[in-house]
């Protein structure tokens, strides 16, 4: 059964492009929801675009604010820095996530809270 410390090390290597470890942390059918469209989508799928990320933005380091059990799962609320590619400016993205787990420790949900400010700073 994998830590809390553990699948934030997998989220945090998904966000530098390595997302094999994330997606082996989750159940199946596991979904994730974001603030800014209010949807549930599966978790797996959304991979690509957190994989994305690293392409767009070079010297990607993440920075854990807060990291605490909560029933069911885990708070994590994280700062991601790093350089866009396309422009030189520097990144920054601050998030919360909100994950639930199974009794095995694999993710069944994410709760997403996303930084408003990430597609400005991209273009």
């Amino acid at each position: 059964m994998p830590s809390n410390d553990e699948l934030v090390a997998a989220f945090e290597g998904a966000l530098a492009g390595n997302g094999d470890a994330f997606v082996a942390s989750m159940a199946p059918g596991a979904v994730i929801w974001h603030n800014h469209d209010r949807k549930d989508v599966d978790a797996i799928d959304n991979m690509a675009a957190v994989n994305m990320l690293s392409q767009i933005v070079d010297d990607l380091v993440t920075e854990t604010r807060l990291c605490t059990p909560i029933d069911g799962g885990f708070l994590y609320q994280y700062v991601t820095r790093g350089k866009v590619r396309a422009n030189g400016n520097p990144f920054e993205m601050q998030n919360c996530l909100i994950v639930h787990t199974n009794a095995d420790g694999l993710i069944t949900r994410i709760d997403e809270y996303v930084d408003p400010t990430v597609g400005a700073q991209l273009s």
